[in-house]
């Protein structure tokens, strides 16, 4: 099963696909959507909505996974999370992927052991999965963390069906 996991965000949105395969879990291609941040907030939205629709046409996942909306004491940045959240769900609806939702706890709880684990936490999870050296195709410096999340999220779903027992 390939699953994609999606950390939405208007200025970055992270990406990551892991495949469930009989020997375990294989990380594939990761990275991130990135946008103007100086740029209309439509054509932002438009470029995040395009870009998945071009990484699920590509790819050809089973599923799509996203972090369930969280609160926050900053409205501002939960209303463009959650125009983020609209137009990746509306991609995944466009492309017939099948989407699933976990809350940020069962995300950290999944991935670190504690559903609390900070940000940071989740990062060195992921990395040790990955390796020390993570780096953009170009050896440059990225914002991890937002696929790290990413990958976090996919990562999730393919050990809670495994939990449940469901068939992969």
């Amino acid at each position: 099963m390939l699953i994609l996991g999606i950390d939405p965000g208007t200025a970055t949105t992270g990406y990551g696909l892991v495949n469930v395969l009989e020997d375990g879990l294989h990380v594939g291609e990761w990275g991130l959507i990135e946008t103007d941040k100086d740029g209309l907030k439509e054509n932002r939205l438009e470029k995040i909505y395009e870009d998945t629709l071009s990484l699920i046409s590509l790819h050809k996942p089973d599923c799509f996974v996203i972090e369930k909306v969280f609160f926050s004491n900053n409205a501002k940045t939960v209303i463009a999370v959650g125009q983020a959240q609209g137009v990746l769900l509306l991609a995944a609806g466009k492309s017939k992927v099948e989407v699933f939702e976990y809350a940020p706890g069962t995300i950290k709880k999944y991935i670190t052991g504690s559903g609390r684990a900070n940000k940071k936490e989740v990062q060195m999870a992921i990395r040790k999965i990955l390796g020390n050296k993570v780096k953009s195709k170009k050896h440059e410096k990225t914002h991890f963390d937002n696929a790290a999340d990413a990958l976090a999220i996919a990562m999730t779903h393919a050990m809670k069906v495994g939990d449940n027992h469901e068939s992969v």
